[in-house]
């Protein structure tokens, strides 16, 4: 552990970290570049999110009971079981439609289907969170309700072992959009985030995000749904690309705070964690986590189609 010696000034407020950048608003059209959109959520109206996915969504319970506060007790660095030093994005979320209750359903290390990632370390999946969230039978109302999907990261790792089949990954996460658009739970707002490489592009990786973005649109086009689409790999390009960089949204460091190697803290973490993008090892800072929720919300009030402009895209 290494101990700096020099004058630590007071971590710098949340809000001194920022979006430096907007979402890339795109079009609802079969075949369109997947991207930042909007058809037809209200998040005003929102009460309730439902949440599926992996660590970067994981609120520290995954059978949608109540949350344990997001603080972090020395040497655990876990905050309230989430993989971060504080509320993850989805909790920002919540916060900002109203303070919605949260009901999550996401483990750290899940994929989309073990079936086609057998290397999987953690053994975890959609699937199962299914099963645990559809058995419990909750009675949520359609239209106050918002699901929300996070996957890719996993997968696109898994791919790397396994093979590349992340177009069939898709298609699994699309069919179980279906199953939440069926009875009983009779779905009608979805939203689906991704960030597949957390900075790194791959043509698989894309044929993914088409393959969900396009399957989006069919579903919109034949079923009275709403839905958002949310590409974070924006974020992730603005931070670690030299455009704007990560300077320009008030970060120090693009490194992990949990492993310090300048000044740190009688943990051995850095002094700045406020300033840092990630906590540790590929996994967002919680104010990296809030700017993810701004974004959210930014796509959910800036980029949204109106069903008419829908329809004629379709037509």
């Amino acid at each position: 552990m290494l101990l700096g010696h020099a004058p630590i000034t007071p971590n710098p407020p949340l809000d001194d970290v920022h979006l430096a950048i907007s979402p890339t608003c795109g079009v609802l059209q079969r075949g369109s570049l997947p991207t930042d959109i909007n058809v037809g959520i209200n998040p005003h109206n929102i009460r309730t999110i439902v949440s599926f996915g992996d660590s970067y969504t994981d609120a520290g319970k995954a059978d949608g009971s109540a949350l344990d506060p997001a603080v972090i007790c020395p040497p655990n660095q876990l905050a309230g079981g989430r993989s971060t030093n504080g509320p993850v994005w989805a909790e920002g979320v919540a916060s900002e439609m109203n303070n919605a209750t949260l009901l999550s359903y996401a483990q750290a290390g899940a994929c989309i289907d073990l079936s086609i990632w057998p290397s999987n370390p953690r053994k975890l999946d959609l699937l199962m969170q299914m099963e645990v969230f559809l058995g419990q039978e909750r009675e949520l109302d359609p239209v106050t309700t918002l699901y929300s999907l996070f996957f890719g990261i996993n997968d696109f790792g898994d791919s790397k072992h396994d093979g590349d089949h992340m177009e069939e990954a898709a298609a699994v996460l699309l069919i179980q959009v279906r199953r939440l658009i069926a009875s009983p739970t009779n779905a009608r707002n979805f939203l689906v985030l991704d960030v597949y490489g957390q900075g790194e592009h791959a043509e698989r990786g894309e044929r993914f995000k088409q393959v969900i973005y396009d399957g989006l649109v069919d579903m919109h086009a034949t079923v009275p749904i709403q839905f958002a689409y949310v590409d974070f790999g924006h974020i992730w390009d603005g931070v670690l690309g030299p455009v704007p960089g990560y300077q320009a949204f008030g970060f120090t460091s693009m490194d992990q705070c949990t492993s310090c190697s300048h000044i740190c803290d009688e943990n051995g973490w850095c002094t700045d964690p406020d300033r840092h993008f990630y906590w540790f090892w590929g996994h967002p800072s919680k104010v990296t986590h809030k700017l993810m929720a701004d974004y959210v919300m930014e796509v959910l009030e800036n980029c949204h189609v109106q069903t008419e402009t829908v329809l004629r895209v379709q037509g």
